[in-house]
């Protein structure tokens, strides 16, 4: 894939992102002309994606982002959801040819990509998010001691050897994204981040209107409950979405599983059949039981 890269900080709005072009395909077919806006974690980078991006380049143009405060972003301040949709709105509207994108957010850049579908939903060709379900009970309540959770975050971070480091998030160790982790860390970043996702609940989803939804939870890690309410909410906008479970996911499964969540984000958007691992939460079409039975009430 042929690649740019951009670093520009002209504007408080101007992401560093990696634009990569899919190559030319050998039988002269035509890779299609949506591309895809992926947006990673807290405290990571772009290159959290660079497991899954292999299963798409023949098909896609990619524009890997950084997130305010993070690495090539690192300037682009404060963290908020606002911000970074308003940046991200900059970015789609004057870099991408013919100012739509599908979105990919995993985690931070779930909610990211929520509130940027509530904003800006006429940018958004479909949004594929994991992780990023508003939180209810205990979870929420630990969300909502954002300095605490930065201040355990970062004696982990400074102590754990690389084995610690990677054992709890349940996935391979990835070259140079620890390092990514140690320069964007900091508690400014941590609580800034835990703040702006604690505060988003259901009824933000619900003024989310005319966007295709997919909302995912890592089964291991992430609460199937919320992602449930989730879909609930999203599709009683748009009876196009849909909640699912990847029951065998850790949270940061894009690093995990990366050939199954690609396969995901492809059917997705292209509006394919699901693979199989990805279990219906909720949807207005019903929910196949394990006994084959397809439920049809909305309100499952």
């Amino acid at each position: 894939m042929a690649s740019q890269e951009s670093n520009s900080k002209q504007s408080n709005l101007e992401l560093s992102y990696i634009r990569l072009s899919p190559s030319p395909h050998p039988d002269g077919s035509v890779s299609s002309d949506e591309p895809i806006v992926f947006l990673h974690g807290l405290e990571t980078c772009h290159i959290e994606f660079s497991r899954t991006t292999p299963f798409l380049s023949k098909d896609y143009e990619f524009i890997l982002v950084d997130l305010p405060g993070h690495s090539g972003s690192k300037e682009i301040l404060p963290l908020t959801l606002e911000n970074a949709a308003n940046a991200l709105f900059h970015l789609i509207s004057t870099k991408v040819a013919g100012g739509r994108a599908h979105i990919v957010g995993l985690s931070l850049g779930g909610f990211v990509g929520l509130e940027f579908a509530r904003r800006y939903p006429e940018l958004v060709l479909s949004l594929f998010c994991t992780g990023c379900a508003p939180y209810s009970g205990l979870r929420r309540w630990v969300m909502s001691q954002p300095r605490l959770l930065g201040g355990v975050g970062i004696v982990l971070g400074r102590l754990a050897t690389d084995a610690m480091f990677w054992l709890p998030i349940g996935v391979k160790p990835l070259p140079g994204l620890r390092e990514e982790f140690r320069k964007n860390q900091s508690m400014a970043l941590l609580t800034a981040g835990y703040t702006a996702v604690h505060v988003v609940s259901l009824e933000d989803l619900a003024k989310i209107d005319g966007v295709r939804i997919a909302i995912v939870a890592g089964g291991k890690r992430d609460s199937v409950r919320d992602t449930r309410e989730a879909g609930r909410v999203l599709s009683s906008k748009n009876p196009e979405c849909k909640a699912f479970v990847v029951r065998d996911a850790v949270h940061l499964w894009d690093l995990q599983l990366p050939e199954l969540f690609a396969q995901g984000v492809r059917a997705w958007f292209d509006g394919s059949e699901m693979p199989k691992k990805f279990e219906v939460l909720y949807s207005c079409e019903g929910i196949k039981t394990s006994y084959g039975q397809v439920i049809l009430d909305r309100h499952i």
